[in-house]
Parts: structure tokens; C-alpha cells; sequence
């Protein structure tokens, strides 16, 4: 995908554009980098024709979102309280993270990407935003729309059968964890983030290269690529001991600090999103592999298996204090 060298400068300054806004806590100089991210994004999405009506969708909301998002950062500095700025910025960043009841756009752009936007997509897209969240939001603001896109993110996970639809309302899912790790410190979003990434890099490279649109297609895979499958998917519900649980339970000590209901809610739907990731497992299993299909990439899926084992000790060592 990043061959070229359009598509690596537009990379580039996405990344740049990022890193530029985690130094940053000017709300302004934050909300063009966030523009600028969304300007060099717009291109590496907009490759193929049938792609022309999602991109045109998906710059009209994040169109819309910055413009209501700039109104609060002038309103913040121009009109005394009590006019409630938060709510103009947390509707705004909603739109833009995909958060419901604002999640609409999410889902069927991201069955027209491609698994390499999708990843995009699903991580880094989700940095900017999420920095912005924190700087403008207080956490008590948030408590109730993350509540409902913890809850709503799995249950529409259980209603659908297309591979990349099931990653966009995972996103959402997700989402409110990442939000938390922000207002909890920088490394704990950096633990998450890093943890997150690893486990969709690996998942969508995995349906990539096995051409996986549907989820009955992974009846005709072998033994072994089911095996890593399952491995990642309850990774990415966060069930011990797999590589994403660690993140979400140092997540989970420091929000029973500051939200109960915000805790109790997490585990909840740490439970539905298992049974969730469970109930997509349980079909794999139900047609015998031969013995040539297990053993014919055997050491690819070892590595992978690996990397996870591996992960686990690794973010036990980094505990943050």
C-alpha cells in the first residue's frame, strides 16, 4: 500500500501530524493537526471508483464534526459560563471517533477499505480524536456515552457476518477503553494503543492474505490458522491470560478509582464481548481440517502464537505504577 511515494509523504505527514498534536495543549494548534490528518488521509482511501461515495460521506461528517468542534473552541474563549461548551465538543468528537449514536458512517465505510485502511481506520485515526476528548471533556460528561458504546458495540457485533463489519463495531467497543487509558496518563493510552494495534495488525493481516470477507469463510482454513484466530479475537475481547487483557485490567483498577458504574459497566461488556467473540470461535471448529492444511504454514502461525505469549510477560513487566 505505502510503495509509492505519494502515499508514503501522505503517511508521513499523517504521522507528523499526530506526534505534532500529543506535544501540543493549545486546543487550536490541536485542531489543525487534526485537519491536517484528515487532508492526507482523504487520499490513501480514495484509490478505487466505488470508494468515490464513502470518501465523499465520510469528508462531509468529519467536515461537519471540525466545524461544530471549532464553534466550542471559540466559544470556550468568548462566552463565560454557564453556556456548556463540552456538549458542542463531545457531539463533535463523537461524530469523529464513531461512537454511538453517531456510528452510522463507521461501518459501511469500512467494508468498502481495504484491510491496510481498515487497520488505519481502527488505530490511528482513533489518536487524534481521543487526545482531543480528554483536553476538552470531563470525564463525568463521557461516562454514559461510553457506557452505551460499550453495551451497543457488542451487540451489533452479534449481528453481523461480514469480517470488516465486525472490526468497525469492535472499534466502537474499543473505543471507550482507549478514552479511559487517556484520562488515566499518556502511558497507560501508549500501553493500550500499542496492545490494540498488535492485535488488529495481526487479526486483518491474517483475513487479508486468506481473502476473508465473510466469517463462514474460515470453515475452509486449516486447523492452525482457526487456532491463531481464536487466539486474537479473545485477545481483542481482553479474556486472560491473552495479550489484551493486561491493558484493559491495569484500565480497570484505575477507573474503579474514579467511576463505579463506569467499571461495573466495563466488565459487563468484557463479558458480552467474550461470549460475543465465543459465539464467532465456536463455528471454526465445526469441520475437520486435514493433517496437510495444519502443518502446510505451521511456523507463521507459531510466530504469531508467540508474539501473543510474548506480549503477555511483556506488559506484566511494564505495568505502570
Amino acid at each position: 500500500m505505502f510503495l509509492n511515494s505519494s502515499n508514503l509523504m501522505f503517511f508521513s505527514t499523517m504521522v507528523l501530524s499526530t506526534t505534532m498534536m500529543l506535544s501540543s495543549s493549545n486546543l487550536l494548534f490541536s485542531w489543525m493537526t487534526m485537519e491536517i490528518n484528515l487532508i492526507v488521509f482523504l487520499p490513501l482511501i480514495s484509490k478505487s471508483k466505488k470508494m468515490k461515495d464513502q470518501v465523499m460521506k465520510y469528508f462531509i461528517i468529519q467536515s461537519m464534526s471540525s466545524s461544530i468542534l471549532l464553534l466550542s473552541i471559540i466559544l470556550k474563549f468568548k462566552i463565560e459560563p454557564p453556556f456548556n461548551f463540552e456538549l458542542l465538543s463531545m457531539t463533535s468528537l463523537m461524530m469523529k471517533t464513531g461512537m454511538i449514536p453517531f456510528h452510522f458512517w463507521l461501518p459501511t465505510l469500512m467494508e468498502k477499505l481495504t484491510w491496510e485502511n481498515c487497520m488505519i481506520m481502527n488505530t490511528w485515526q482513533k489518536i487524534s480524536p481521543t487526545i482531543m476528548i480528554c483536553q476538552m471533556i470531563k470525564f463525568n460528561m463521557l461516562i454514559l456515552p461510553m457506557i452505551i458504546s460499550l453495551m451497543m458495540g457488542t451487540i451489533m457485533m452479534m449481528k453481523n457476518s461480514s469480517m470488516k463489519k465486525i472490526m468497525a463495531f469492535s472499534s466502537i467497543y474499543n473505543a471507550p477503553w482507549m478514552i479511559s487509558s487517556m484520562y488515566i496518563s499518556k502511558s497507560m493510552f501508549m500501553m493500550f494503543f500499542l496492545s490494540y494495534s498488535i492485535i488488529n495488525m495481526m487479526l486483518m493481516n491474517k483475513l487479508k492474505k486468506n481473502n476473508m470477507i465473510y466469517l463462514n469463510q474460515v470453515n475452509k482454513k486449516s486447523s492452525m490458522m482457526k487456532f491463531n484466530m481464536m487466539i486474537n479475537l479473545i485477545s481483542m475481547s481482553g479474556m486472560p491470560p491473552t495479550m489484551g487483557f493486561f491493558p484493559k485490567w491495569m484500565i480497570l483498577m484505575k477507573i474503579n478509582e474514579m467511576s463505579i458504574l463506569m467499571s461495573v459497566s466495563m466488565i459487563i461488556s468484557s463479558m458480552m464481548s467474550t461470549f460475543v467473540y465465543l459465539k464467532l470461535i465456536s463455528p471454526m471448529y465445526l469441520l475437520q481440517m486435514t493433517k496437510k492444511k495444519f502443518y502446510k504454514s505451521k511456523k507463521f502461525y507459531e510466530m504469531e502464537f508467540s508474539i501473543n505469549s510474548l506480549s503477555t510477560m511483556m506488559f506484566i513487566l511494564l505495568k505502570p505504577n
